[in-house]
């Protein structure tokens, strides 16, 4: 019985050269050359056989019809679109994954120097302020003789060059000096809160920096009264304080005039 090879099997044939199957094995053999022409529509293949020997045998005419029949289950050629060249592109490049972060940046501040001047300070309580240590300012009453110990703040007042602060919004820059030390009151973190310290330096120029903020308060006035709050600037919400008791360090609050005393009085311009 002939043997027919698989289509699978053959991976090709060639009819151009003069090569066939042996009749045991699947190995290229001569094979006679026919006188026959076939031309396959649409793929762009044509056979063409001439005529050779009479040896023709079933088993070659059946090697003829499987290589045609795979040659015509080939893809028709198409021409090259833009959708092939996308799935090039994405055999070639490999998806990376991002973190897309979202955020601000605003501008440090910028308060220009502008004057100072001295005041008397007195909390409602009619506390003054004393420097008892080099660095530790606390509110006590003072009369007779010990009133000398009372200090003066000297005052530096700024300019805001934005909006954040201006005389007639009752929002004034200003840095608190002791006067006749280099010594100003600034509001800094230390640990889970902003604590208020004396430090010692001369903040009487412009502030450019974001760093030198925690030397600068806003005065907040009121006229009615005729008194006024120091809210830092570098911790909005949080106000020079003294204590109810006496003889207690002057420090900062974000919850004014409830256990402690934020309201002051000023005198002496």
């Amino acid at each position: 019985m002939a043997f027919v090879p698989d289509l699978d099997t053959l991976e090709s044939s060639s009819l151009n050269e003069e090569t066939l199957y042996g009749p045991n094995c699947l190995c290229p053999q001569k094979k006679p050359r026919l006188d026959l022409e076939v031309t396959s529509p649409g793929v762009g293949i044509q056979v063409t056989v001439t005529k050779g020997h009479l040896s023709r045998t079933f088993r070659q005419a059946a090697v003829l019809v499987v290589a045609v029949t795979k040659l015509l289950k080939q893809p028709l050629h198409k021409d090259f679109a833009d959708s092939d060249l996308g799935s090039f592109l994405d055999d070639i490049f490999e998806p990376v994954s991002f973190q897309c972060i979202k955020g601000s940046y605003t501008g440090a501040p910028v308060f220009r120097y502008t004057r100072s001047q001295s005041f008397d300070i007195l909390d409602i309580d009619h506390k003054c302020f004393v420097l008892e240590s080099p660095t530790q300012l606390v509110a006590l009453h003072l009369q007779g003789p010990s009133a000398g110990r009372k200090v003066k703040l000297n005052i530096a007042l700024y300019r805001p060059r934005s909006s954040q602060g201006s005389p007639g919004s009752g929002r004034v820059p200003v840095a608190l000096g002791i006067k006749g030390y280099q010594l100003y009151m600034s509001c800094v973190m230390s640990g889970t809160k902003p604590v208020l310290q004396l430090e010692e330096a001369d903040v009487r120029r412009d502030i450019e920096s974001v760093e030198l903020t925690r030397f600068i308060f806003y005065r907040l006035d009121s006229p009615a009264e005729g008194t006024t709050r120091f809210e830092s600037a570098a911790f909005p919400g949080w106000f020079i304080c003294t204590s109810l008791q006496p003889r207690q360090p002057v420090g900062i609050t974000n919850a004014p005039d409830q256990v402690n005393i934020a309201t002051y009085e000023l005198s002496g311009r």
